[in-house]
C-alpha cells in the first residue's frame, strides 16, 4: 500500500477499519533529554509539497489547510513531532504510569485516566462538565493497569518561563513532559501547538532552573 502521511486522511481510513503501516519516523531529543517521535520529511521535499497544496488552495478543506500548514513549519527548520506516538513509545515506569504526559498549557494539574486499551490526560473528572478540549484521549493499545489501582492519578503541569509564555490563548498549547506522578515538580517540557491528528509542531523547549522548579514546588507543599 503506498505511504499515506496525511493525519487526517489516515484518521479517517483508520475508523473504516484500515490497516495502514506506520508513518516513519525518528527518535531524536529536542533540547532536553526527553526523546520524542519527529515526521519524516526533509525540508526540500516539504517545501514543494507546501507549493502544491497552494496552487491549489482556492479548493482547499479544513485538513487541507492543517496538513499545508505542517509543511510550511518543516520547510522553514521547525520541529514537528507524533506527541502520543512519543508518550506509547516512551512506555511506562516502574509503577506502570506513562513516562511521558501531556496537558493543555493552562492547567495546573493533569490527571490520568486508564481505559481499555486508551488513556485520557486531563481533568480530575471527565463527567458532568467535564470540557473535552481540556483533555487529550489516545489510543493505547494493550495498555496494562497501574500497579496501584486508584480512580485517577496526578502529575503537575510544568511551569512555562515567562519569556517563552504565549502572551495570548495559552488554551491553544499544550505541554508534553517527563511525568512525576507525585508532588515532584518535573523538568524538560515542550511548549506544543497542535495541528490535527498526532501532528505537534514544538514551540519551544527548555530546563526549569533550580530556582523556578524550588519556587513551584513549594507552592505544591505549602
Amino acid at each position: 500500500m503506498k505511504q499515506i502521511r496525511s493525519p487526517y486522511v489516515r484518521s479517517q481510513l483508520e475508523k473504516l477499519g484500515v490497516m495502514l503501516p506506520p508513518i516513519p519516523t525518528t527518535t531524536v531529543q529536542v533540547g532536553g533529554s526527553m526523546k520524542v517521535e519527529t515526521l519524516q520529511v526533509d525540508r526540500h521535499t516539504a517545501h514543494e509539497l507546501w507549493r502544491k497544496y497552494q496552487e491549489h488552495k482556492a479548493y482547499q478543506q479544513p485538513h487541507d489547510e492543517e496538513i499545508a500548514n505542517i509543511y510550511k513549519q518543516i520547510a522553514r527548520g521547525k520541529t514537528v513531532i507524533r506527541a502520543l506516538e512519543s508518550i506509547r513509545n516512551a512506555g511506562l515506569n516502574q509503577d506502570g504510569l506513562p513516562n511521558l504526559a501531556i496537558a493543555r498549557a493552562d492547567m495546573v494539574e493533569c490527571y490520568l485516566h486508564h481505559h481499555t486499551d486508551a488513556a485520557t490526560f486531563g481533568e480530575r473528572s471527565l463527567r458532568g462538565n467535564s470540557s473535552r478540549s481540556k483533555n487529550v484521549r489516545m489510543d493505547w493499545p494493550g495498555l496494562a493497569q497501574p500497579r496501584e489501582r486508584r480512580w485517577h492519578y496526578t502529575a503537575q503541569v510544568p511551569l512555562i518561563p515567562v519569556h517563552l509564555r504565549p502572551q495570548r490563548g495559552l488554551q491553544n498549547y499544550h505541554i508534553l513532559w517527563e511525568a512525576e506522578w507525585t508532588k515532584r515538580y518535573p523538568v524538560d517540557p515542550y511548549l506544543l501547538r497542535r495541528f490535527g491528528g498526532d501532528a505537534w509542531l514544538v514551540v519551544a523547549a527548555w530546563d526549569l532552573t533550580d530556582v523556578e522548579r524550588a519556587v513551584m514546588a513549594s507552592r505544591l507543599n505549602g
